[in-house]
């Protein structure tokens, strides 16, 4: 696209309004501003004049400033006081020296009836070429003047959480356009829970853009979307639908991702309700020495498990590691013995939730260690300060999804 054309027909730019959509209510509660042009009898997308280095940022200033005019005019004549998600050019902000008029430009549409919660501003991070403290400063000011600020177009690839985390966004916005179903999922799902969890610590909300499809909607949902937005809920357009339109289309598709987590919780639930009846069954059958329980408890739960060992509550190993070789062939490893795995996060509050409920629990998935293979453990008070643990066998994981 040529930049001169654009900057000499910047009367034929326009808006054009996604909806972004809560997972609250299922409903519209604001748009993206998208520019459009028109040209040649056709409508095109602006996108590639923004993304342009080598466009001239006093271009990109003034088409901004005409689709923020024009935003903001039609905002004003709807009845409702929907929020508007404005794409932020923070290398223009620096190189022309232009946030005070934003700023000023925003106050004035403020004054004209436009509230300042209706507003997002939306930072494009990874395009930024200035230094890190520099934008931390446009988006701080921008937040003390009464604005929400968005960190956007963040990708799964990206790592740099320790700059998210100075910049202190209201909203972390992740794209999920790249997540296909081919996609190593377990991988993809650790990445977002870890964005996620980041964005619980932080006080951000998770905005999910580029959601094409059913699967990609259900992984939004899973983790911790507040806000959902892609061609698959609704396409931009020139008007605003009504705030309700994609209501009944949300809620039933949450709705059946909801029974199927209530599914797969309560077979989760009879498993480990199956897992204490046997470790009670074993545990009371069963008066040895440690080793020996661990490897009777092994081979009990023989289907499930293939490692086995015993921790008091201090997280000190009391027995060897009984690992599985074959259908109820265990062995023996002692290079674990008196090992202390209380610095595992998860430790301390397992041994403590066991030893008050009296009864099992099952661990978050998480890779081993050893294996690098995904699985989950199985845990249960044995009495006398001392806990077994059972490492669950990734070829029954695989066999039994609803583990995973």
């Amino acid at each position: 696209m040529d930049p001169l054309e654009v900057i000499e027909n910047i009367s034929s730019v326009v808006p054009h309004y996604q909806p972004v959509l809560n997972s609250e209510e299922y409903r519209i509660i604001g748009y993206e501003v998208l520019g459009r042009i028109h040209l040649n009898g056709e409508c095109l997308s602006l996108g590639p004049f923004f993304l342009d280095r080598s466009v001239p940022a006093e271009y990109k200033w003034e088409v901004d400033k005409e689709i923020h005019k024009q935003a903001v005019k039609f905002a004003l004549s709807h009845p409702g006081k929907p929020r508007l998600f404005f794409n932020i050019d923070p290398n223009t902000l620096a190189q022309l020296h232009c946030l005070e008029e934003l700023m000023e430009n925003f106050e004035q549409f403020y004054k004209d009836g436009l509230e300042k919660n209706q507003v997002v501003f939306e930072f494009r991070v990874n395009d930024f070429m200035e230094e890190i403290n520099d934008l931390s400063h446009m988006i701080l000011y921008m937040k003390a003047s009464g604005f929400t600020v968005t960190l956007d177009d963040i990708k799964t690839n990206d790592t740099n959480l320790e700059n998210f985390s100075k910049l202190e966004p209201n909203i972390i916005k992740i794209d999920l356009s790249d997540l296909k179903e081919s996609t190593n999922h377990f991988t993809y799902r650790d990445v977002l829970s870890a964005l996620a969890l980041f964005a619980r610590k932080i006080g951000a909300a998770l905005h999910f853009k580029g959601i094409q499809n059913t699967h990609q909607l259900r992984t939004a949902w899973q983790h911790g979307g507040r806000y959902l937005q892609g061609f698959y809920l609704h396409e931009p357009g020139e008007i605003f639908p009504d705030e309700n339109a994609l209501k009944k289309k949300l809620e039933s598709q949450i709705h059946s991702f909801i029974d199927l987590a209530h599914k797969k919780l309560e077979r989760q639930l009879s498993f480990v309700s199956w897992m204490d009846s046997l470790m009670g069954k074993t545990v009371k059958e069963k008066s040895s020495s440690v080793d020996q329980l661990v490897e009777f408890i092994g081979k009990a739960a023989d289907e499930a498990s293939f490692r086995a060992y015993v921790c008091d509550s201090y997280g000190y190993q009391k027995s060897a590691n009984w690992v599985k070789t074959g259908k109820n062939k265990w062995v023996s490893e002692e290079s674990a013995r008196g090992k202390n795995w209380s610095w595992r996060t998860y430790f301390l509050s397992q041994i403590m939730q066991m030893k008050h409920r009296k009864s099992g629990m099952l661990s978050d998935k998480y890779r081993d260690i050893e294996t690098n293979e995904l699985i989950r453990t199985y845990s249960y008070p044995i009495g006398k300060e001392q806990y077994v643990f059972i490492d669950l066998d990734p070829v029954y994981l695989f066999e039994n999804d609803w583990l995973l």
